[in-house]
């Protein structure tokens, strides 16, 4: 219930009572007597026999870490998370932008796809929007992280689709983007179509909601955009989330010259 009221989704409930029922039912013991050990033991076990990644370690431990804290017990606490690498986000090229652009026939797939790139929307974010939150070169935006509004701007070409899709409805759904059925869209179709896309238009890599938005990041950064700018279109509390994209962008450099430069085939 604790959870519910916190606003944690119903997935990451039943994870959290899984991890749970899974740790006690292996230390084999009340939370009162739980140690520190105990806990390292565990973390171990998932390791060693389980082959349990750092992120699933991390996942069990939060869930650990939040019990014990509720049940006013500090022992997790003491545990150290073990590290995790940050893979670098993927994104397509130019180039594959383009070529995906252009590959839909149905005019509201172009501006979905328009839309996510334009601006760097979350999907989450892009699904909730209506009608009438698109302004004559903006739109606003509630985030899905934490309820903070934002204005994210939109280029010419796709605030003239997206009034051309608007007037060719025939429904009076104030969703921006609606089904077949008329209905307000869902992450899941988007997503979908966005696979069945990039699959026709010849793209290898696998491509989401969330490439788009990590393509809008890297060729904003490629184009000498601010960080900070690019931080607050994103809608990023923090600058180090958004300095992930510089990492992307090095590596990009260092590729190029590598393979442009005659000292770096030495």
């Amino acid at each position: 219930m604790d959870l519910e009221l916190r606003g944690q989704s119903k997935n990451t409930i039943r994870n959290y009572g899984y991890t749970l029922s899974n740790f006690f039912d292996y230390i084999e013991k009340n939370p009162e007597s739980v140690t520190e050990t105990d806990i390292k033991r565990y973390m171990l076990y998932l390791k060693n026999e389980k082959n349990a990644t750092n992120r699933t370690i991390h996942r069990h431990l939060n869930a650990l870490r939040s019990f014990f804290r509720y049940q006013n017990i500090s022992i997790a606490d003491k545990v150290m998370l073990p590290k995790l690498s940050k893979p670098l986000p993927k994104f397509l090229t130019k180039e594959e932008m383009t070529l995906l652009l252009e590959t839909p026939n149905k005019l509201r797939d172009k501006c979905i796809i328009r839309l996510l790139y334009s601006t760097g929307l979350r999907v989450s974010e892009l699904v909730k929007l209506n009608k009438n939150d698109v302004k004559t070169e903006s739109i606003h935006v509630i985030s899905g992280k934490g309820a903070k509004d934002r204005i994210v701007f939109v280029d010419p070409k796709t605030r003239e689709m997206l009034s051309l899709y608007i007037s060719e409805r025939r429904d009076n759904n104030d969703a921006l983007f609606v089904s077949g059925h008329e209905e307000r869209i869902s992450p899941r179709t988007i997503q979908w179509m966005i696979n069945r896309y990039s699959k026709k238009c010849g793209i290898e890599k696998k491509v989401t909601p969330h490439v788009l938005r990590h393509s809008f990041a890297t060729h904003m950064l490629e184009g000498d955009a601010d960080i900070v700018v690019i931080k607050e279109l994103l809608g990023h509390s923090n600058l180090s989330t958004t300095q992930i994209y510089t990492h992307v962008t090095d590596e990009r450099r260092k590729r190029v010259y590598e393979k442009a430069h005659p000292l770096s085939k030495e």
